[in-house]
């Protein structure tokens, strides 16, 4: 890029006459509000230190395809971004779950928004959106990841590899383009009178509530161990090294038959060529449970095989989801100990993510019972006939998928977390029929199930009300834009391999 043009978007002054800036945020309100947002993405997304694209022999995770373009993570690229976005937000909002559940979140995220930006890219391409050299140069500058002392510094700039350039400029011609394709279909809504009435009529009565929850994670131990008992070959556990192959059946069958001959050590040929993060452990992967491999086959015959090994036995080609696989025993399977508490907390953690449903049938049954005899005694001698604390909400308007961003469904207590209420039109089906002192049927949240006693409705304050017309088109623009999302996310343009590859890859289990 020539040293001028630095020199003279480095000098240009990004103030514009007053008048010239009023007269376009009052023409155009939204699209105003709409480019200042996507100027604050751009270079915050890019703030805050040099890009990582050192990449180059560091390899990359494919998590799936879409439309065939694969979903790629590597250091420094869209992904990679978007996971540590994801991970500042994390930090930042205090989270307190564990750290499988908070990684897990936070590369599901990172996941879905990369979808959705190779989506929006494609569909770009295809509308020929173009980005000139010249905007891509105000958006380096601007992002600050150049600037000494204030300013951009054409040498920092200079002395940076040109690898690094390259990725950084091409993250910003993304972004670029993301958010002008995201403009040009946003800007093009049309407002409608009656729908900006129906907006006002959902905020117009709000309501609070006292409630009770019953939390997922408090099942009792009981349950677990009789679970466990009952299935006690899903956690067996063995010591294993494998090698992955994903060329072909040929390939896998000549590094067996260099095993078989002692060519080469397992752990040597698993760095040669196997093709999955233990290759660099020579193949070593740790303790693994029955059921962590069960989903790699479509059957359990090839895992009572790997189970049956005894102490650096090998297993012969086995056909994977993944490819074709060599597993070493380096120890004979364990049976489970039922007294072991580690052993007792895979268990709990195997039923929250597989036995979802037997963990709802349980609280929906014990909620249901609280509903009963709340209805008899009332609620509050259920609650403490039962030893519960019940907890209260704030009031809150009809304020489904939470477009009503300042008036939240929300407990009084903060370490009460009922914030995925907002999405579910179940709850705001009976949390808006129910009578004064009514006992709801139990709800079920994600990770619990409530049960409702109306305290109080009230009318919407009036300056309330008076903001739902300044913000009308920032709900609009949302409901369009989850709209767009639903359509580019079809399940059928995209192959979806994260949980798999997650589990392999990026967390595990030792």
């Amino acid at each position: 890029m020539p040293s001028r043009e630095f020199r003279r978007l480095g000098r240009k002054k990004s103030k514009k006459p007053a008048t010239y800036i009023e007269k376009k945020r009052t023409a155009h309100p939204f699209l105003y509000i709409f480019s200042v947002i996507i100027l604050i993405i751009i270079v915050v997304t890019f703030v805050g230190g040099p890009l990582i694209s050192r990449s180059a022999g560091s390899g990359s995770i494919s998590f799936g395809t879409y439309k065939g373009k694969s979903i790629d993570y590597y250091p420094g690229n869209y992904f990679s971004q978007q996971k540590d976005i994801y991970a500042e937000r994390l930090r930042q909002s205090g989270g307190n779950d564990n750290l499988e559940t908070q990684a897990y979140k936070v590369w599901r995220n990172a996941f879905d928004q990369t979808v959705f930006h190779t989506a929006v890219l494609l569909e770009a391409e295809k509308s020929n959106i173009w980005v000139s050299e010249n905007l891509i140069d105000k958006a380096v500058i601007s992002s600050g990841q150049y600037m000494v002392d204030g300013e951009f510094n054409e040498e920092k700039y200079r002395n940076t590899p040109n690898s690094e350039r390259f990725a950084t400029r091409k993250l910003f011609k993304e972004q670029i383009i993301h958010e002008r394709y995201l403009a040009d279909v946003l800007g093009a809504q049309k407002s409608s009178r009656k729908e900006m009435n129906f907006i006002k009529e959902m905020a117009d009565v709000q309501r609070s509530f006292s409630f009770v929850h019953f939390l997922f994670s408090d099942l009792p131990e009981e349950k677990v161990l009789s679970y466990a008992e009952e299935n006690r070959n899903r956690f067996k556990k063995i010591k294993l090294s494998r090698i992955l192959i994903k060329s072909s059946a040929s390939e896998a069958e000549e590094i067996k038959k260099k095993l078989d001959a002692r060519i080469s050590s397992f752990e040597e040929l698993a760095r040669a060529h196997s093709k999955d993060l233990y290759a660099e452990k020579g193949g070593d992967m740790g303790w693994r449970y029955f059921y962590d491999l069960e989903g790699d086959f479509d059957s359990t015959e090839p895992v009572e095989k790997i189970f049956s090994l005894n102490e650096g036995d090998l297993t012969s080609v086995l056909s994977s989801r993944f490819g074709w696989v060599i597993y070493r025993s380096n120890s004979p399977s364990i049976e489970m100990d039922i007294f072991d508490d580690e052993t007792l907390q895979i268990a709990r953690h195997y039923i929250m993510r597989y036995e979802k449903g037997m963990v709802e049938d349980y609280f929906q049954e014990k909620g249901q019972n609280f509903s009963t005899r709340a209805n008899e005694i009332g609620f509050r001698l259920a609650a403490i006939e039962r030893g519960i604390v019940p907890s209260e909400t704030d009031y809150f308007p009809l304020n489904y998928q939470g477009i009503f961003f300042m008036t939240p469904v929300r407990a009084l207590d903060q370490e009460v977390n009922i914030s995925s209420a907002s999405y579910s039109r179940e709850f705001f089906e009976v949390a808006f029929s129910i009578r004064k002192n009514q006992i709801s049927d139990p709800i079920m949240l994600d990770d619990q199930v409530i049960v409702l006693n109306l305290e109080d409705e009230r009318k919407t304050p009036e300056r309330g009300l008076a903001l739902m017309e300044d913000f009308y088109r920032y709900f609009a623009a949302r409901t369009l834009e989850a709209d767009l999302q639903n359509v580019l996310m079809d399940p059928d343009f995209l192959e979806d391999n994260f949980n798999n590859i997650f589990y392999q890859y990026i967390f595990p289990r030792q």
